[in-house]
């Protein structure tokens, strides 16, 4: 399948002449990163990324081809399919990127051990556990450690359970709830699900290279006041820097949450 470039298909990550030793046991059973073939800039930025914090080993890249259409379907039809590829495989904890990621926290072996830990805790129902994200409604848990709701699906840790949900529910299916306000996507869904956890402060940002996702929207030349906005405002730099800013605003307001989360750990 890899040698079929007229598809979607699967292919490990390219070995770079530096690599970084990290483990990872703990925290993820394996990595998947979606790229387009048509991006290859944006995959050697991911793999170098990827490399940068020791994942390479355990990534693997899919790269489907533009929706012709819609790349909002072709977006969930990606993480679907990455989904479906992962259940067959037997895994049940992997950490799914989309190519535009910018890790602005090391993961060091201090912070991959915390993040391990916090995997074992999560209660057994837990569906999604975000690297990076735009929340919009945040409780702390413990002090680096918050459930929300949260949009993003550039950096995320799915479980078997959020798996299975993903691969039984195609783009537009019957049943899927969506976030009034932001969009028809994945990332609008995932906001409403149960059971979603986020490292604080994110580890994972979203880079500003140009989006394909964005130009297909800012070139459709609707009435829309979304569509007007994407042909005046930069977006990709919008949400490269504006998820950090979302967070900290987010976290004031839960900082009632932060300090009892603080007297459950002193006793």
């Amino acid at each position: 399948m890899a040698n079929d470039r007229s598809a979607a298909y699967f292919e490990p990550a390219p070995v770079l002449a530096e690599t970084v030793d990290a483990d990872w046991s703990g925290v993820v059973d394996a990595v998947y990163c979606i790229s387009l073939q048509t991006r290859p800039d944006r995959m050697a930025a991911a793999n170098a990324e990827i490399t940068r914090v020791g994942l390479a080993p355990l990534t693997t890249f899919y790269r489907p081809l533009p929706h012709p259409e819609r790349p909002v379907q072709g977006i969930w039809e990606s993480h679907r399919a990455v989904a479906c590829h992962a259940l067959a495989r037997g895994l049940r904890r992997v950490l799914i990127l989309e190519d535009d990621i910018r890790f602005s926290r090391l993961p060091t072996a201090a912070r991959r051990s915390r993040l391990a830990a916090h995997m074992e805790a999560l209660p057994a129902d837990w569906n999604i556990f975000f690297l990076g994200h735009w929340p919009f409604r945040a409780r702390f848990v413990a002090r680096d450690l918050v459930q929300v709701e949260s949009a993003c699906a550039h950096a995320y840790i799915a479980s078997e359970r959020m798996l299975r949900w993903l691969a039984e529910r195609p783009f537009g299916g019957d049943g899927v709830a969506l976030r009034r306000g932001a969009g028809k996507g994945i990332d609008s869904a995932y906001s409403v699900l149960p059971g979603c956890f986020a490292v604080f402060p994110m580890l994972v940002v979203q880079g500003a290279s140009p989006s394909d996702h964005f130009a297909h929207l800012r070139n459709k030349g609707g009435r829309k006041l979304h569509h007007r906005l994407m042909r005046w405002v930069p977006v990709e730099r919008f949400y490269a820097f504006g998820m950090r800013a979302a967070e900290v605003a987010v976290a004031a307001r839960a900082l009632p949450s932060f300090f009892r989360a603080l007297v459950r750990r002193q006793r």
